[in-house]
């Protein structure tokens, strides 16, 4: 019986886009990556929300912004830090342009509120994401709190403020946002939509249409 000869190596006719020379591997992979979210408009926070992730976002925002097609912002994070998460939510609000917010993973706390300032009608989630909201954590100075009860006043309102504003974004009011918070809320992808938290899931296809659009 005669042996099957295998193919060697150069006999192989591959059609990936590495073959096929639509990718250039002289150039570093995370180069690559960050040309290709350049180009489709694409943001992606990942991890906790701090001064270096809201830096990095607000960058690629204002950069955006310099024309008005839409800006599309993954989100993956446990939440963080309140006032480096509305650094991003104040951005968003300072652009001109539709901003996509796309949860895939989980968009705990911060990343929840982040998700909730997408352009209306444009917040979505993929089907096994996960979302939790919990009251807005109040940092208390370590000196006597008697020395700083202005700034405790101040904190208290801030929140207050910061909690009807998102309520505008749901369809719940301020009164059951803020008790939902304090009771801490997980929820599923379809619980959020039920409470106004996005829009609508993300399907392959809306991704597929991303991608068909910058397509060159």
């Amino acid at each position: 019986m005669k042996r099957k000869r295998f193919k060697e190596p150069d006999d192989i006719e591959c059609d990936c886009p590495v073959c096929r020379g639509e990718i250039d591997m002289s150039i570093p992979l995370d180069g690559m990556i960050e040309d290709f979210l350049i180009q489709t408009r694409r943001i992606v926070l990942v991890g906790e929300v701090n001064e270096i992730s809201s830096t990095h976002v607000c960058n690629y925002l204002q950069m955006y912004s310099l024309t008005n097609e839409p800006i599309y912002i993954y989100i993956n994070s446990p939440g963080g830090d309140v006032p480096a998460g509305y650094a991003i939510i104040d951005q968003i609000k300072a652009s001109q342009c539709p901003i996509y917010t796309i949860v895939r993973g989980q968009a705990h706390s911060m990343g929840a509120m982040i998700t909730a300032f997408g352009s209306k009608g444009h917040r979505y989630a993929m089907p096994n994401a996960s979302f939790m909201l919990h009251s807005l954590v109040i940092h208390t100075p370590p000196d006597p709190i008697d020395h700083h009860a202005s700034m405790m006043d101040y904190l208290k309102e801030d929140c207050h403020r910061k909690i009807v504003d998102l309520a505008r974004r749901l369809k719940i009011n301020a009164e059951q946002l803020e008790k939902l918070m304090n009771n801490t809320r997980w929820m599923s992808s379809k619980q959020a939509l039920k409470i106004g938290l996005i829009d609508r899931i993300w399907t392959p296809h809306m991704e597929q249409m991303i991608n068909k659009k910058f397509k060159k």
